[in-house]
């Protein structure tokens, strides 16, 4: 099976960034081995943890990234949604967001991409999770 620049055929890890709405979700990924993220999809906020619990059957998810904010930590719906990603026994690290989607918003129009609110999710995702991937 191919996903973008990796054959996700070898026993590579996977990183998974998460860029989380209030009615949806970008999503990009990384290999433990390349260590460079790539755009995955965008999926609605209900449909997240099905889509997690099937990329993580096919593909082991070392590691879930998820971007947050100040403002992100004091709703409900964030830490709802934090508890349910943490049943699916997942390591999970928190990823500071701060300017993502601006920089997101950035990267798409310097490649000259049209619709680009269409698209700033998962470029968001894939700015938290590089983000994550250059610190380590």
């Amino acid at each position: 099976m191919e996903f973008g620049a990796y054959n996700l055929e070898f026993n590579s890890m996977f990183y998974l960034g998460i860029d989380w709405g209030e009615s949806k979700c970008g999503l990009a990924i990384a290999d433990s081995e390349n260590r460079i993220a790539s755009i995955y999809k965008q999926v609605s906020r209900s449909d997240i943890y099905q889509e997690i619990s099937d990329l993580n059957r096919k593909e082991k998810i070392e590691k879930i990234i998820i971007g947050f904010n100040e403002n992100l930590l004091k709703k409900e719906k964030f830490q709802k949604f934090l508890a349910e990603i943490e049943k699916l026994e997942i390591p999970i690290e928190l990823e500071n967001e701060d300017f993502s989607t601006q920089i997101a918003q950035k990267n798409l129009i310097d490649a000259d991409r049209k619709n680009i609110s269409k698209d700033d999710d998962v470029e968001s995702a894939r700015v938290i999770l590089q983000g994550w991937i250059d610190r380590q």
